[in-house]
């Protein structure tokens, strides 16, 4: 970026007849201007690329939403290799995503949504992904995938359930005991060999769902797999997929990028597996679950979006608000009608309202200009109303 916060600040010192100092504070003038601008208009030059991490996969839905992205301002995911002729994706709202994501999808019409809640946004999106893929239990019963699944520290009353589950015929429940251990959960030592050296060499990832009964007192959770007790890799996380845990159905994502080695694992005779909590020891309580545990390679991802905010600092961070000296996400005529929307603003404080008429019609004009010949390209907001 070319521009800094001085040659704003000149800018309009010039359009305000050099009356700039007697703002209260010209930086909270300039950086309301700004703000008001890259919220008004989607600038070409706020238009920012994120790889999603680890990539997509087919049936995983939810994905991160960038904390700068201006509100539904989605652009476009794309594969960074091979992109499909007829992959296009459309926007639409949180709830008509959740009940055309599998259906709609490799029919030409890929879906994506930002779903906001609890202070929390997320991307979703459905793809056919034809992603690598490796079941090592579905977990529906104590002998899916080969062995048996028993206890792990303080869990007791190991058993399958047919009533509460998200995928194939069941889950595998268990109750905390007040043994007064600080782990609780599921392990199996003989389960039947699988090779998955191409998924730990490659920095893939494991999912299990994790049904959570109460958060209190759980810290994280932790995924052990191996060719034994003394021969595995240990992977541990502090939030679900999502990126909290919250009470209910979690989806969980191990990373094997953030794994530790214990002795020497045999990557081509999987045998076992270890998925449990770490907990304060006096944490009793009963009905948790975990389903279909399963390896997936993602396919990488390009997030093409609008940032919401107008300056980066000079070591490149995106800031919402300058506070030095720092750089415009401006290219000549973006920093003019934001020079011209910061003149209006000072002239409203200094009370000539002659010059606030003048620079609102200017800004007006402008922004048509800009607009006309830089079309936003983010994607609008589709809905389906009735259908056949």
């Amino acid at each position: 970026m070319t521009y800094i916060y001085t040659d704003l600040y000149n800018n309009v010192n010039g359009m305000t007849h050099g009356k700039i100092t007697n703002l209260t504070d010209a930086r909270v003038t300039l950086n309301r201007a700004v703000r008001f601008v890259v919220g008004d208009i989607d600038l070409r030059s706020t238009k920012r690329k994120t790889q999603v991490s680890p990539g997509l996969f087919e049936d995983v839905f939810t994905y991160p939403w960038p904390s700068d992205a201006k509100g539904l301002a989605f652009i476009d995911l794309q594969p960074q290799i091979n992109r499909p002729s007829d992959l296009e994706w459309e926007l639409t709202t949180p709830e008509e995503f959740d009940r055309r994501k599998v259906y709609d999808r490799g029919m030409g019409r890929e879906l994506v949504a930002v779903r906001e809640n609890d202070g929390l946004k997320k991307l979703l999106a459905s793809l056919q992904a034809q992603n690598d893929s490796l079941a090592i239990s579905t977990l529906d019963s104590l002998t899916a995938g080969g062995g048996t699944w028993q206890a792990f520290g303080d869990a007791e009353n190991v058993a399958a359930d047919a009533d509460n589950y998200v995928s194939g015929a069941g889950s595998i429940k268990f109750d905390i005991s007040s043994a007064g251990g600080t782990t609780a959960g599921i392990q199996n030592t003989s389960l039947t060999s699988f090779d998955f050296s191409d998924y730990v060499d490659n920095n893939r990832s494991i999912f299990v769902w994790a049904y959570i009964a109460s958060t209190t007192n759980l810290t994280n959770f932790i995924l052990r797999v191996g060719s034994g007790t003394g021969a595995y890799y240990s992977i541990t996380i502090t939030t679900s997929h999502e990126g909290t845990f919250t009470t209910g159905w979690n989806l969980l994502r191990f990373d094997f990028a953030n794994k530790s080695t214990t002795g020497s694992p045999d990557t081509s005779a999987g045998t076992y597996v270890a998925l449990y909590m770490t907990k304060a020891s006096g944490k009793v309580d009963d009905g948790y679950r975990f389903d279909n545990l399963i390896m997936l390679g993602g396919v990488i991802h390009d997030l093409y979006y609008y940032s919401k905010y107008g300056w980066q600092t000079s070591g490149g961070t995106y800031i919402e608000n300058s506070t030095t000296t720092d750089y415009l996400n401006a290219d000549t005529d973006e920093l003019e009608l934001i020079s011209i929307k910061a003149a209006e603003y000072a002239a409203q404080e200094l009370r000539d309202y002659d010059d606030v008429k003048l620079f609102k019609n200017d800004y007006t004009d402008k922004k048509t200009e800009y607009i006309l010949k830089n079309p936003s390209e983010a994607k609008l907001l589709t809905t389906i109303y009735h259908e056949i």
